[in-house]
């Protein structure tokens, strides 16, 4: 078997220091493909034509050797997968001394090549996913949906049924400092892919319960899993088991990898164009969850304060535009992030001056200038319930709003020196 040829020096290498001996493998055809002494490489070994053909181990001593070309005396073992003899294992020595270790050697030789194809196996079948995901969410035409579902036929999955699917999109802080900071500056390709495979089985593990669940990954940090809900199951009931799950789940990656973990979740829909939209409800979810302070970090398409966060940040482009000519003034003021901070604020805060004063640790006389000096930019009455919906839904669109964490500028900023 090829892959046999990739592994076998490195093979050779690390066990023949373990035990103490020359050691060499050769594959199907006779031909040495990792040893001990390089100098062998690449040439045929006649002795292992007899050790697969036989299937079984064969010792060879001096005298035996001393009339055939490069054999050395030793243990030769037939290295089999699936009941197949794939090539031999040389151990180099007094046969009488090296037996002993021919068949640990063996088995630890088929179980290393074992994990080799099965790993390469789940990197084939992650890609194949990975298509099938890339082409059920990217794909319009309706004779490509018959495609889709025959490929998902392929793979396991049942497209066709007109069950409820709901997708969700994890995200994964892998690209924190802690993990591409000094302490790993440059972290090789097998360190993301061995971590990104243990996040892989951990959402596995916590989030998949049903056969027709599809998990694949969409960035390096961001996972996709198209959930298939139980036709007997209840919206709500779902969720609540869902809640549940992703609370573990992230309690977990906390724990063990000091990472945090945003999920968003879209609508639940039927059919193959049903999961596509239910896959952008979920991007738009993310975008807007990550503006908001909803925490744990689950976010709903439905839940009311996403809704509200959509609607401010999806305005139609022509209101979009008339907002941002009649805010023009407001947008390009020096202190535009403080003034858009404490105006939100005191949206959230009901319009109560008194309230919001509290919250960001201003003196009333201050926070009234500051508002006063927001109605003045854009000739709004921001005593006015119509006029701060305006300028809250403008403030959301522009994209410029500022997170609670600039708070804490407030907090130390000298706030009667807005101009």
């Amino acid at each position: 078997m090829v892959f046999l040829e990739d592994i076998s020096q490195t093979i050779v290498e690390n066990t023949s220091r373990i035990i103490g001996y020359p050691i060499s493998i050769t594959d199907e055809k006779g031909y040495i493909i990792g040893s001990s002494d390089t100098n062998r490489l690449g040439s045929f070994h006649q002795a292992s034509i007899d050790v697969l053909r036989k299937k079984e181990t064969i010792c060879y001593e001096y005298d035996e050797v001393k009339n055939l070309t490069n054999v050395l005396p030793g243990v030769a073992t037939p290295i089999i997968i699936d009941q197949e003899s794939v090539g031999v294992l040389g151990i180099v020595g007094n046969p009488t001394e090296v037996k002993k270790y021919a068949q640990l050697v063996k088995s630890h030789v088929e179980l290393m090549c074992h994990e080799y194809l099965k790993k390469e196996m789940r990197i084939l079948e992650s890609k194949t996913l990975d298509n099938l995901i890339h082409y059920l969410l990217n794909s319009d035409n309706i004779k490509e949906m018959d495609q889709i579902i025959r490929f998902g036929k392929m793979l396991g999955y049942n497209l066709g049924l007109e069950f409820n699917r709901v997708c969700l999109i994890i995200e994964v802080d892998l690209l924190t400092e802690q993990f591409t900071g000094t302490a790993n500056k440059n972290p090789d390709k097998f360190s993301w892919q061995f971590l990104q495979n243990n996040i892989m089985d951990l959402l596995r593990y916590y989030l998949i319960d049903n056969k027709e669940d599809i998990l694949s990954s969409l960035t390096l940090d961001q996972f996709i899993l198209i959930k298939a809900i139980d036709p007997a199951e209840t919206p709500e009931s779902f969720a609540k088991q869902m809640q549940q799950k992703i609370s573990r789940m992230s309690e977990y990656i906390q724990s063990k990898y000091q990472f945090d973990a945003r999920i968003s979740i879209g609508s639940m829909k039927k059919g193959i164009n049903g999961i596509k939209e239910s896959y952008e409800e979920s991007i738009k979810t993310l975008i807007a969850g990550k503006r908001t302070n909803i925490s744990p970090k689950v976010y709903y398409y439905n839940d009311w304060n996403i809704i509200l966060e959509l609607i401010g940040t999806d305005l139609p482009p022509y209101i979009a535009e008339r907002l941002s000519d009649k805010m023009n003034c407001f947008f390009q003021h020096v202190n535009f992030p403080t003034l858009s901070f404490t105006f939100t604020t005191y949206c959230q805060c009901n319009m109560n001056i008194s309230e919001t004063a509290r919250s960001l640790f201003l003196h009333r006389n201050s926070l009234v200038y500051q508002l006063e000096k927001i109605s003045e930019l854009t000739c709004l009455d921001i005593t006015n319930f119509e006029h701060c919906l305006l300028l809250y839904f403008a403030i959301k669109n522009s994209g410029q709003e500022k997170t609670p964490a600039h708070s804490l500028i407030l907090k130390n900023a000298d706030r009667t020196s807005l101009p």
